[in-house]
């Protein structure tokens, strides 16, 4: 039997391996689990999409296939992943889907199952969807116990709940000027709205719903944004945003034009959040930058390392009744919103940390304490965690302090290393952090050395 979803969900070229046939086929196994766990329950299954152009193709087959098998449907249509993920809590269903590729190029798409609470689907019931997938064994509805559709939207609700959650006359009377850049995609349809709603001038770009992808890749790294960090700083804003495909990051652009990393953006929140609560329980991930570290010796808060996703980092707050929690790559999750990363709400959250402190973007992260992280990336075919797993071998034997929780990370006084396996791609990522720039690159040429060393062996 083969394997179906990765560490969230599933991804691939659309029409060629997401096809509307694959779709139908998820509808109707994810139904059949929901029928068989709950036989006498009226149920109902929220499902969304992003913008992509083989979205509507999808959403509708897989539809169909829930419908067939007599599960209600809420269409939510086109609307962030965490907009779907927060649906699923609002309506209170049994369930939830979002056909979406995050920030993949426009010629994917893919499927995302949720479970009641919005929290992707757990192991044990993918393995189940998976097998039912694969052995085709569906519960069809008798012609009239198919399920029903109904549309509804959940855009309004969704602003109106981030709205709830910040000081929204702090911001109007600041009135920050922020250019946004939703890169064409479900982000469109929310994050210009909000930030004008919460008082903030807002100029868009790339702000009109389409599929292709016309302005950029949606990845919002440094190289797909140079164009709209020249933007930010033409234009004199107090910062920007730019989001990927499916609204669930943003990532920041100051008032100079220059590109924050995420660990930077989190830390904003996770000091703002640890202030305002008088500490907490942070989640992140052993690849999240020491900051993290640092801001909760200094605000009464505790730090629980994960392994690298989105999912992971969202179950460990659930399960620890963590405060906030977030990844390196500028995710954050607000989990007394949604159990999953959240872009709207990072940007709220940091518009209002901007506004109540008065100064300028640069400042608020300058303010942070200090490290410096360096990342590469090699390109491996193989067994990649075997050759990791390799480079923790000898990093041992070579008298290293070492935390394997996800790869490997050798721990100094100052920093680290991390050696550690792509899960989606075919590469080894290298990151390596310190106090100083120099240190930082020192690591990351200790780890790239241990690296080639296990290559040989």
């Amino acid at each position: 039997m083969g394997k179906l979803f990765g560490t969230f969900g599933v991804r691939g070229i659309a029409n060629e391996k997401i096809t509307p046939e694959f779709a139908l086929k998820i509808g109707m196994a994810f139904g059949t689990l929901l029928k068989r766990e709950q036989p006498d329950k009226e149920l109902w299954v929220v499902v969304g999409r992003d913008t992509r152009v083989s979205g509507e193709m999808l959403k509708n087959a897989l539809i169909s296939g829930l419908l067939s098998v007599g599960i209600n449907v809420i269409d939510v249509d086109i609307a962030p992943t965490p907009a779907i993920q927060f649906a699923c809590r609002y309506f209170g269903v049994d369930g939830g889907a979002v056909i979406t590729a995050s920030h993949n190029p426009p010629e994917y798409n893919g499927i995302k199952l949720l479970e009641p609470n919005g929290l992707g689907l757990k192991k044990e019931r993918e393995a189940v969807v998976e097998e039912l997938f694969f052995k085709e064994e569906f519960d069809r509805a008798k012609w009239h116990e198919i399920g029903r559709l109904e549309k509804r939207d959940i855009i309004r609700p969704y602003i109106d709940a981030i709205k709830s959650k910040v000081d929204v006359e702090a911001i109007k009377k600041r009135k920050p000027f922020v250019v946004v850049d939703t890169s064409n995609g479900a982000g469109s349809l929310v994050l210009p709205y909000l930030l004008r709603e919460l008082g903030c001038k807002v100029v868009s770009v790339n702000a009109h719903p389409d599929g292709h992808f016309p302005a950029r890749n949606p990845e919002p790294n440094e190289e797909n944004l140079q164009g709209f960090m020249k933007i930010v700083k033409a234009l004199g804003a107090d910062f920007g945003v730019a989001q990927d495909g499916d609204a669930d990051r943003s990532v920041f652009i100051d008032e100079n034009g220059n590109f924050i990393q995420g660990d930077k953006t989190f830390a904003l929140v996770v000091k703002a959040m640890l202030q305002e609560h008088g500490g907490g329980l942070v989640v992140t991930t052993i690849a999240t930058s020491h900051i993290i570290d640092e801001l909760a010796k200094q605000y009464n808060g505790r730090v629980l390392k994960t392994k690298v996703g989105d999912l992971i980092v969202s179950r460990a707050l659930l399960e620890h009744n963590g405060l906030i929690g977030g990844e390196e790559n500028g995710g954050v999750i607000f989990p007394d919103h949604v159990l999953g990363r959240d872009g709207a709400m990072t940007v709220a959250k940091i518009v209002e940390i901007f506004a109540k402190s008065g100064k300028k973007f640069s400042e608020l992260i300058d303010e942070l304490p200090k490290f410096y992280q360096v990342k590469t990336k090699r390109h491996i075919e193989g067994d990649r965690h075997a050759i990791v797993g390799k480079v923790a071998k000898i990093a041992e034997q070579k008298g290293f302090r070492l935390d394997t929780t996800d790869g490997t990370k050798i721990l100094f006084d100052d920093g680290w290393v991390l050696v550690r396996a792509s899960g989606t791609e075919p590469i080894i990522r290298i990151f390596a952090e310190a106090r100083s720039e120099e240190k930082a690159k020192e690591y990351l040429d200790l780890g790239l050395s241990l690296l080639d060393e296990a290559l040989k062996g």
